[in-house]
């Protein structure tokens, strides 16, 4: 056993009785865990561990439990997962005609003065015929009451004609640059907007108080937790929502670690944002130094960019939401200004015009440890993974998408293409770290989920029989340090997290099953029994 406390010293807490998969070379196996503060103290084997325990410290009984290094989500949306709780869940809903039901009922309950009905996580995909609705069945659900839902992947919106009026859209209202409003054979829009076109309703709606982004964002930190997640990268916050964290934070209500990125995606400048300086360990929970940017849109939508047709739709090859060139100068003012870049990218264009975009900012800009991270990559040529590779990029990705889209995505691409979709193995094999995350409420939050889906290549129904694409399978501990390790680096925070260690943050997360004992198919179902940050154990189910 190796210490880091004097031998007199008596911790705080201590675990035994477990099954520690340390992620530490020097000791990959403990059964028992120390804690002193915030800080792992001592791994070893029970008695060591029992030995340095004192009257006052805390004992736990892991009855067999695995402990590994605390589970990170490093690509989500904090505060849309907590509105999307409190407002209507619309995941795997089957039609339309479900979706005007539940905001009818909605209605029905009742709303405070000038409220909207919101949510999301439709997805047009799951419904007969796979084409997008028009405004008519929100506009009868909710007549005078303005509904607007977003889409699974948040590349789109579904408004209402109370709505589509609140924004003033009409059937004169041009795109705008990145984005496109659907419309009838008469140009009348139809309700749905895609990628920038969802900021001329998103303007229109109340704006939440500053109590409100606080319970959505307390509301989704529990549930994040429950899950077994130690930390999250929240990608891409306004100013206000920061002052929010920040709020939290003084006020010790942020239970799990967050990453910040700036929201450099919109079409307002990003100088405001970058002329902020950046903030680390704030409160010793909070940390905000990245921007994240945005050059297409979603592969669903048919708004992620790619160097040829669309395979099921020629003529479209999607959306530029930043054009190459002004992601480059973003790029670069983040850059100098101490910032990491995290730039989302989907189509096989988009993610080659981010590695250029961050070929050129950082030969502008050059820096002594910048990581640039691209975001999603669920469509890539190996030698852009190359280039990105050189650069000393991070590749940020959602295992749960794979298993997600995979009943469509081939059909937008064809075969060929397809070969490079959700291309973790391609992503190894070229020596890109790899940091995993979710993308919630896109996708569910659960890590479980995730490590499921990187290691089998199937659903949670265990289709398809051999896994889709199973050549770009993970092995579980590659999916696990992808989780861990993998999303340490990407935050720069891995001197700190990522092994169960001494010295290293007491965050852990506990399961009642070893993984590595069980069958992969039923990763998914092992049950969280508790999630430590810094010590305090914020979700206790033992």
């Amino acid at each position: 056993m190796r210490r880091v406390v004097p031998r007199e010293t008596r911790v705080d807490f201590i675990m035994f009785g477990g099954v520690v998969w340390t992620f530490d070379p020097a000791r990959p196996d403990a059964t028992a865990v120390a804690i002193d503060g915030d800080r792992i103290a001592a791994v070893g084997d029970d008695a060591a561990i029992r030995a340095l325990a004192g009257p006052r410290t805390r004992r736990i009984d892991l009855d067999g439990a695995l402990v590994l290094p605390g589970l990170v989500d490093a690509h989500g949306h904090v505060r849309c997962l907590g509105e999307r709780l409190a407002g209507l869940d619309l995941r795997g809903v089957a039609s339309p005609e479900e979706i005007a039901d539940r905001v009818r009922a909605r209605a029905a309950a009742g709303l405070p003065a000038g409220a909207w009905i919101t949510g999301g996580g439709w997805d047009q995909n799951l419904w007969p015929g796979a084409a997008y609705p028009g405004h008519a069945p929100l506009t009868t659900a909710a007549p005078g009451l303005p509904v607007y839902l977003r889409r699974v992947d948040g590349h789109a919106g579904w408004a209402n004609r109370a709505a589509l009026d609140a924004a003033a859209i009409t059937g004169a209202t041009a795109d705008p640059p990145g984005g496109r409003i659907e419309r009838d054979s008469r140009g009348e829009p139809t309700g749905i907007l895609i990628d920038n076109a969802m900021a001329l309703v998103e303007k229109a709606r109340p704006r939440p108080s500053r109590a409100l982004l606080k319970e959505w964002i307390g509301v989704a930190m529990r549930r994040l937790a429950a899950v077994g997640l130690t930390g999250v990268h929240d990608a891409g916050v306004p100013p206000e929502e920061v002052a929010a964290y920040r709020e939290l934070a003084d006020e010790m209500a942020l239970p799990l670690r967050v990453y910040l990125m700036w929201d450099g995606t919109t079409l307002e400048p990003i100088e405001p944002l970058v002329a902020r300086d950046p903030f680390v360990g704030y409160r010793g929970r909070l940390t905000l130094r990245a921007v994240k940017l945005m050059v297409d849109g979603a592969m669903g939508s048919r708004g992620a960019v790619l160097f040829d047709d669309y395979h099921d739709a020629p003529g479209q090859r999607g959306l530029f939401v930043t054009d190459p060139a002004e992601l480059g100068r973003r790029a670069t003012l983040a850059i100098r200004r101490g910032y990491q870049v995290a730039a989302h990218a989907i189509g096989d264009r988009g993610v080659a015009e981010v590695v250029g975009a961050f070929a050129r900012a950082l030969a502008a800009a050059p820096g002594d440890d910048p990581r640039p991270r691209i975001e999603h990559v669920q469509c890539a040529r190996r030698e852009d993974l190359a280039r990105a590779r050189r650069l000393g990029a991070v590749a940020s990705m959602q295992p749960t998408h794979a298993t997600s889209d995979m009943r469509w995505a081939e059909k937008r691409v064809g075969a060929l293409r397809g070969r490079g979709l959700y291309a973790w193995r391609w992503v190894a094999e070229a020596g890109l770290p790899l940091a995993a995350g979710s993308d919630f409420p896109v996708d569910p939050e659960p890590p479980l989920f995730g490590l499921h889906a990187a290691v089998t290549r199937q659903d949670r129904a265990d289709s398809p029989a051999d896994g889709w694409h199973p050549e770009q399978r993970l092995a579980l501990e590659e999916a696990v340090r992808a989780y861990t390790a993998g999303a340490a680096y990407a935050a720069f925070e891995e001197k700190d997290k990522g092994r169960v260690t001494p010295g290293a943050w007491a965050d852990l997360t506990i399961l009642a099953e070893d993984l590595r004992a069980i069958p992969p198919r039923r990763i998914h179902e092992v049950a969280v029994r508790g999630t430590i940050v810094g010590g305090r154990l914020i979700h206790d189910a033992f």
